[in-house]
């Protein structure tokens, strides 16, 4: 295989996304919601989320912007590379009304084949960052790399009973290795002003003092939408920027995606292991979990 590969199928790709759109812009939907979240302005991509505020649209518009958020796989410079930008909902197509399901499907299979195909060669080919960006930007000008991989979801026929769009919020939690941790520390201290040093070495006494299986390193992970689905009598949950299309004559419940607003509390989970904060540094926060 070479570069003409991953020219070859950006074509393929992007036929079929026209023919995709077009058609379910024709289609008459048993629902169709979809809610446009607010883009990323460039730049602003490290900014604490406060609140995202989520615009719910319906019927013939909601096909409309599903079929433009499809489609939206360059570049815009007026916002974040790093920040998908994102339309959130579902289309509800009956297929015993509609009588294009199975092209529905297999166009979708397509497109996400092509897009899968196309990350899987720029990936194993070429080992850099750089490289792998120099290599899109020849064959797929303007192309935005978080879109252009990112599948659509659809579901034919699965039994669908109920589908409830939610924001995601998790942390990532690493293990850190202690001696690396305090030097970091360390050398922090060592450049900052007189107040922030005290701060910095009580930390570093209490990390000092923490076996090292019990530290972690707690960051932030950016809010998300998820769909919550409920299919043949199991809950399963996946993520949620572009608009599902769902292929089902049986009715299904379906409740959207709401405004969020990060001053609401986070519910504890019943099984959560139960932490001592030792303080944060850089961003992070260092905790101890006793086993």
């Amino acid at each position: 295989m070479t570069k003409n590969f991953i020219s070859e199928q950006y074509s393929a790709l992007c036929r079929d996304l026209k023919q995709l759109t077009s058609l379910i812009k024709r289609l008459p939907p048993r629902d169709a919601r979809v809610a446009v979240i607010p883009p990323t302005p460039k730049g602003r991509e490290n900014e604490p989320v406060k609140k995202i505020v989520a615009t719910e649209h319906t019927g013939a518009e909601a096909l409309a912007l599903a079929a433009a958020c499809y489609q939206d796989i360059h570049i815009n410079p007026d916002y974040s590379q790093k920040s998908a930008r994102r339309t959130v909902g579902v289309l509800w197509l009956s297929p015993s009304r509609i009588g294009v399901a199975e092209e529905i499907q297999a166009m979708v299979e397509r497109i996400n084949m092509a897009k899968a195909g196309i990350e899987e060669f720029v990936v194993s080919t070429y080992q850099t960052r750089q490289a792998r960006f120099e290599a899109l930007r020849a064959e797929c000008p303007g192309v935005m790399t978080l879109h252009l991989y990112r599948q659509i979801r659809c579901y034919g026929q699965r039994d669908v009973s109920s589908l409830s769009f939610t924001w995601q919020r998790k942390d990532s939690l690493k293990k850190p290795v202690k001696t690396e941790l305090l030097q970091r520390i360390r050398e922090e201290r060592e450049r900052s002003a007189p107040d922030y040093q005290l701060p910095l070495e009580q930390l570093i006494r209490k990390i000092a003092t923490t076996p090292e299986p019990f530290l972690r390193e707690r960051r932030a992970v950016k809010v998300q939408p998820v769909a919550n689905m409920m299919a043949a009598g199991e809950l399963k949950t996946v993520t949620a920027p572009m608009p599902l299309i769902l292929l089902q004559d049986d009715d299904v419940q379906i409740k959207m995606l709401t405004s969020f607003d990060a001053s609401e509390q986070r519910k504890t989970r019943s099984d959560k292991v139960a932490s001592e904060i030792l303080g944060s540094f850089a961003g992070v926060t260092i905790e101890s979990f006793p086993e």
